[in-house]
């Protein structure tokens, strides 16, 4: 049987495209005068788009991803011309027939379809040939292991003596050290192969003007240089949330190999944040209990892969990464449209602060986590507060998604699906009409 996805938002459709210059492109073409044979047999779409050159762009959109081909020469997925494609579907519906696609689309599609069954009967038990190819040698792996842990542990050393320097100084006489100095011990912290802990270092200075605030982020520090030689006697999940708070990479070859839940998982919402050159984009998944956190990068501007589609339900194997705190995840395979599955239930923000804590708890280097909370009022000013029968909460983000938030309410509260980093609230989208509409984040169009 084919499933037929829910129709995308063009919200949704938007929170798909690689950099905000391809979602505002997407949307001058998204009319129906620039575009010709325009059809949606099932499970697809496909058109023609006329560009600057005399034979016009063949697009079409696998909507079980949705994955997009064009024959245009953009190294970006989706082209500003799926894209466009895509909303034309959403808000002219009546533009398009049934038509088939041509040979090459069908192709493409038919190919997607034999790659999709294949990945189902892997999930249904079915073995994969295992070629014949030698596995790296464990003695050498071995070796490597040891001579960046002696680099990191010289590392952490010099930090700790750092951080007792900051401390014995007093706290009140760090905001005027010179930026140097935050910035070469967080040089050296690179050298050393910890990048997690050279990234703290770095966050230093957003803190100076907020003593409290400033000690939990160095008291975090501490703990990392305290915890770093007693790491063999931490549980394997604390030792691998340890690992990946001093930077260690996710051995994600390992995490696959893992297996991991086979389900249908609501797509509830994306964050983005940048740091200096790199851009993350966070995407949660929840299905039941279950939350997955999948982290994409972007460096020098590049566009990231295809997104999921924010307020859709997808099928797919969510492999967990280990730790005390079972979060950030891989996808295996696939994630294919699904039919809607029943969203988690809503909890109030003093139930929020308590999972939070009970996090924070197991894997104290967590930076945040992700709930579906309220219903909320939002309360404008500086900051903005969000508030339930339980109490309230700063609320921060884009101005766009903060507007749309009191504009959709009404003066009337909505459950908002949003991440919590200690300090406030952001949300990711909003329930309204009985639809998860995402909320456009900064640095996104």
């Amino acid at each position: 049987m084919t499933v037929t996805p829910a129709p995308l938002t063009p919200d949704a459709i938007l929170a798909l495209a690689p950099d905000s210059g391809s979602a505002a492109n997407a949307r001058k073409l998204a009319t129906p005068g620039k575009w010709r044979n325009l059809n949606a047999p099932a499970g697809s779409v496909w058109g023609e788009c006329q560009g600057s050159g005399k034979d016009p762009y063949l697009t079409g959109v696998d909507l079980s991803g949705p994955v997009g081909k064009c024959s245009c020469p953009s190294r970006k997925f989706p082209c500003k011309h799926a894209l466009a494609l895509l909303l034309l579907r959403a808000t002219h519906p009546d533009d398009f027939g049934a038509a088939p696609p041509p040979e090459s689309l069908q192709t493409w599609l038919d190919g997607r379809a034999a790659r999709a069954e294949g990945e189902r009967q892997k999930a249904e038990g079915e073995k994969t040939p295992a070629g014949g190819k030698a596995g790296p040698d464990p003695a050498a792996q071995a070796k490597r292991r040891a001579a960046r842990e002696k680099k990191v542990t010289g590392g952490l050393d010099s930090l700790q003596t750092f951080l007792h320097d900051l401390v014995r100084d007093g706290l009140a006489q760090a905001p005027a050290r010179p930026y140097t100095d935050w910035d070469t011990q967080a040089a050296r912290l690179v050298d050393a192969q910890a990048p997690g802990a050279a990234r703290l270092v770095r966050q230093i200075p957003e803190h100076l003007g907020d003593p409290a605030a400033l000690l939990a982020h160095l008291a975090r520090l501490h703990l990392l240089t305290e915890a770093w030689p007693r790491r063999d006697s931490l549980s394997e999940p604390e030792h691998a949330d340890l690992r990946a708070a001093v930077g260690f990479p996710l051995d994600s070859a390992g995490v696959l190999e893992g297996g991991g839940v086979i389900a249908a998982w609501n797509v509830m919402g994306q964050g983005l944040t940048v740091e200096d050159t790199i851009s993350t984009r966070r995407t949660w998944l929840v299905s039941g209990d279950d939350t997955a956190l999948l982290l994409d990068f972007s460096a020098g501007g590049r566009p990231f892969p295809p997104a999921l589609p924010p307020g859709h339900t997808v099928r797919a194997e969510v492999c967990f990464a280990p730790g005390a705190v079972p979060q950030r995840a891989l996808l295996r395979g696939e994630a294919l449209a699904t039919p809607p599955a029943p969203r988690p239930p809503s909890v109030t923000l003093d139930a929020l602060l308590d999972r939070h804590g009970a996090a924070l708890a197991a894997n104290p280097w967590l930076e945040r986590t992700a709930h579906l909370t309220g219903p909320l009022h939002v309360i404008p000013g500086d900051p903005w507060h969000a508030q339930d029968s339980t109490g309230r909460l700063p609320i921060t983000g884009s101005d766009r998604s903060l507007y749309t938030l009191l504009a959709l309410g009404g003066g009337q509260p909505l459950p908002v699906y949003a991440e919590w980093d200690g300090a406030a609230l952001t949300p990711l989208s909003v329930l309204h009409g009985g639809a998860l509409l995402p909320l456009r984040q900064e640095g996104s169009e």
